[in-house]
């Protein structure tokens, strides 16, 4: 689409420009001068929508900006207004500054073992919100997932979510992206949460692993998702400990009562694993100022809108042992970091030791350890005092030898 064929305006929104394009209609940057914020405008054609088919696409825009007005959460996009004028079904929602999961994994995939599981815990948190309000999304992939530059996660885009309620076709439809679908939404069968939960396996797979469990032609993909066992993740990544198998084992099962039955518990696997990890490590090793502990990242289940910008609650209290990431001391192979041993730039969220410093580029461990040098070598610097004075008084011995032969 030229830029010629840009809209000045779409209801009270001013429109600056193309963010994306699609076969149906064009998502565009634009402006709410009334409540001074960017929004992204996301657009359908109606001349798209002829015939049952089209009708049924209509339907599902407006569910997804149904869907996306009622689900406020600090994880999930804010959808602000549906409207239409004679040419455009449109509905107007938040504008996320970031990069979409799938253009992070083409240029970070494998994520280290720490960043990967913070944002599985994120997605986790926003899928579980989705299903006790009765919503299966159907349509988790990593296009659909916006990550800011604090490494916040958002959930976009309701075009295929089902609801309880929802009379669309269910049962016998085929509706996804094929290398994130559940076998069950494969073959057509009823579906519900533990599909969205199915995907979210595939997507942490795939930044393990730079590579999705299931590859090759849409039919292939099809049939390997539905019959063939998925190659273990250690096996890609030699990094990976053998707990990540055992995890895929189960996010990744074939039959939906095998896998984990909401997001809280694949959560808890996601935690308890990582502590077992952690416990193999030296649980001895001092900790430095610049490092912390992992605690759980507790906030409200909703959010209003204004509340998704606010500063998240403090962590609550965990009981002993209970971990949200990894509840252990950090360790020098495994330790994250408040702030950056070298410029001193402190972060939103605690850094695992093998991220690299936004502010002087810096890997953080590497940093840490030009740190520790000076405090580890304070016994050489104290050995060196002691010479001093061995040398001192080698040369005051050798004064006085001078001024008593002198004498004679």
């Amino acid at each position: 689409m030229s830029d010629s064929t840009v809209p000045a305006t779409l209801g009270k929104y001013r429109i600056d420009g193309i963010l994306g394009e699609g076969s149906m209609g064009v998502v565009y940057r634009g402006y709410d001068a009334e409540l001074d914020r960017r929004v992204a405008v996301k657009t359908m054609r109606k001349d798209m929508a002829a015939g049952p088919a089209g009708a049924e696409m209509l339907e599902r825009f407006k569910r997804e900006a149904n869907a996306g007005m009622r689900l406020s959460h600090r994880h999930v996009v804010t959808v602000y207004e549906f409207g239409e004028d004679s040419q455009l079904a449109f509905m107007a929602m938040e504008f996320i500054e970031g990069k979409s999961l799938r253009d992070l994994n083409a240029q970070r995939a494998p994520w280290p073992l720490l960043e990967a599981l913070e944002l599985a815990h994120q997605l986790l948190e926003a899928l579980d919100f989705f299903h006790e309000r009765g919503v299966v999304h159907r349509d988790i992939k990593p296009a659909n997932i916006m990550i800011d530059e604090a490494g916040n996660l958002t959930v976009t885009d309701f075009g295929i979510a089902r609801t309880d309620s929802s009379e669309l076709t269910q049962v016998g439809t085929i509706l996804g992206t094929p290398s994130y679908m559940s076998p069950e939404q494969i073959t057509g069968q009823p579906i519900d949460g533990r599909s969205d939960l199915f995907s979210v396996g595939v997507i942490l797979y795939e930044m393990l692993t730079a590579t999705k469990p299931f590859r090759g032609e849409m039919i292939t993909i099809a049939h390997n998702i539905v019959c063939e066992p998925h190659p273990e993740p250690s096996t890609l990544n030699g990094v990976l400990p053998p707990a990540i198998d055992r995890l895929f084992q189960r996010a990744l099962a074939k039959k939906p009562d095998d896998r984990f039955r909401n997001g809280a518990e694949f959560r808890g696997a996601l935690e308890d694993m990582l502590a077992a990890i952690l416990q193999r490590t030296d649980a001895d090793a001092p900790e430095d100022e610049f490092t912390v502990r992992r605690t759980a990242s507790v906030a409200p289940a909703v959010a209003s809108p204004a509340a998704k910008q606010a500063p998240a609650a403090p962590p609550a209290a965990l009981p002993p042992g209970k971990l949200a990431v990894a509840d252990e001391p950090s360790t020098p192979s495994r330790q994250l970091f408040s702030r950056c041993p070298k410029c001193g730039i402190t972060f939103d969220a605690p850094r695992p030791w093998n991220a690299i410093c936004s502010g002087c580029g810096v890997a953080l461990f590497e940093a840490a350890e030009r740190a520790r040098r000076p405090l580890s070598g304070k016994g050489d610097a104290g050995r060196g005092g002691s010479l001093g004075w061995v040398v001192l008084a080698v040369i005051v011995l050798f004064a006085v030898l001078v001024f008593v032969l002198r004498g004679r």
